[in-house]
């Protein structure tokens, strides 16, 4: 992890792997739509969403734990966006086999 606020966050877990975990969960959550607690600002400098997920994780807004938001919601709206995509390529596909 090359962040610069790498010590910050590791006090606020008990370790670097529940470290790793917490950060891979919420870049899950952020790519399937959760909103990020960054200011606009901040956020539109950012590509890669593990990068994103460890700066929201180092201002300290985030709840680790029982609260964190519910992960089975959002990998079914993650499921549902995908379906929704590859479901629109299909449909351009066949459109253009028709021309």
């Amino acid at each position: 992890m090359a962040e610069k606020n790498i010590d910050r966050m590791l006090d606020m877990t008990d370790s670097k792997y529940r470290l790793s975990v917490i950060t891979a969960k919420r870049a899950l959550q952020l790519s399937a739509g959760a909103p990020s607690v960054l200011p606009a600002d901040q956020k539109a400098k950012i590509h890669n969403v593990v990068t994103l997920a460890m700066r929201e994780l180092a201002t300290g807004q985030l709840t680790t734990g029982q609260e964190l938001i519910d992960e089975q919601r959002f990998f079914q709206d993650y499921q549902r966006q995908r379906q929704i995509e590859l479901q629109k390529q299909l449909t351009a596909e066949r459109e253009r086999e028709r021309d």
